[in-house]
Order: structure tokens, then C-alpha cells, then sequence
């Protein structure tokens, strides 16, 4: 579980929004559609300063499946519920990545590190993960192997530039 800004923002706001934003990251409205469980307007629209408001306190959300698949998604995709609610559908099923194994918000200048259950770990970078929508499937981030799956993924920070190779910082 993780911690995220709450906005206030209606549902045609964070649609409208939605449709902002995937275009803006170059994505096709209908090849990455919101999810059923909430009903849409397609009409919707909001002003400029509003988008920029609601990009302000975007989180985006990193998730990333067992069989190694992942995504970018942001954090106004997922409406809120209330107490007794039954949850939000954060994968497509479909896609058949297996069962996620980490969510949490991210920054796109951070990197994240996977390993597998046979001992492989890799370094990513975050910006090189697809922006998708929260109900569509992931993409490749790491390729695991026969039988092997990704049992952790570890968020490393921007180390900034301050940061020296050695990984000692400049006074």
C-alpha cells in the first residue's frame, strides 16, 4: 500500500484529464480506453490552468508483474471508494502477466530495481516504462527466464547531481 495526494476532481475532470494526458504521452485514446467499472464522458473537457493543476498533483504509479511486465499509470485513474469498497482493477488480466508484485508512486527521473527468484536483478530506469492506463496490461521491462519469476522490486532515488561516481556527494 502506498500513500498518494489526494485531489478533488470530478469524474468527467479526471477524464478529461485522462484524455489530456495520454495525449500528450503520445497514446492513442482508444488503444488504451479507461476501465468499465466507471462511466466516462467522452465530452468531457477542462481549461489549461485546471490541467495544470491536476498535473501538479499527479503521483505516477509503477506497476509490475511477476512474468515481468509493467506500466506507468497515473494516479487520477484511479477513482476513489469508499469504506467497504471492493478495490479497483489496477491490470488487465488479459495480458496474462501473472500477479502483480509492486505498485507504489514513483518519479519518472527514478530507477527501480527488479530481482528474480533464481538470483537476477537489473537496474531500470523508470522514464523508459510505458504510460498506460490503469485497467490496460504492462509492457516488457524485464524478460525472466523459464520458470523464473520477479519476487521483489526495490525504488532507488535520483541520486542528483551532486552524486560522484563513487557514490559519495560533492561538499
Amino acid at each position: 500500500m502506498s500513500i498518494i495526494r489526494h485531489f478533488d476532481a470530478t469524474s468527467d475532470e479526471r477524464s478529461a484529464y485522462l484524455k489530456m494526458r495520454r495525449a500528450v504521452a503520445g497514446l492513442a485514446d482508444d488503444a488504451d480506453a479507461p476501465a468499465d467499472d466507471e462511466e466516462v464522458n467522452a465530452n468531457a473537457t477542462i481549461s489549461q490552468e485546471r490541467y495544470a493543476e491536476m498535473s501538479a498533483a499527479e503521483n505516477l504509479l509503477l506497476t509490475i508483474t511477476e512474468k515481468g511486465s509493467g506500466k506507468l499509470s497515473s494516479s487520477h485513474d484511479y477513482p476513489v471508494r469508499g469504506r467497504g469498497g471492493l478495490g479497483v482493477t489496477a491490470m488487465d488480466k488479459a495480458m496474462r502477466g501473472g500477479d502483480i508484485v509492486a505498485s507504489f508512486p514513483v518519479e519518472l527521473d527514478d530507477q527501480i530495481m527488479l530481482a528474480t527468484s533464481k538470483g537476477q536483478s537489473i537496474r531500470v530506469p523508470v522514464q523508459g516504462i510505458s504510460f498506460r492506463s490503469r485497467s490496460a496490461g504492462g509492457v516488457k521491462v524485464f524478460d525472466t527466464g523459464k520458470g523464473e519469476v520477479v519476487v521483489s522490486v526495490a525504488w532507488i532515488a535520483d541520486q542528483g547531481d551532486d552524486a560522484v561516481e563513487d557514490g559519495t556527494e560533492e561538499v
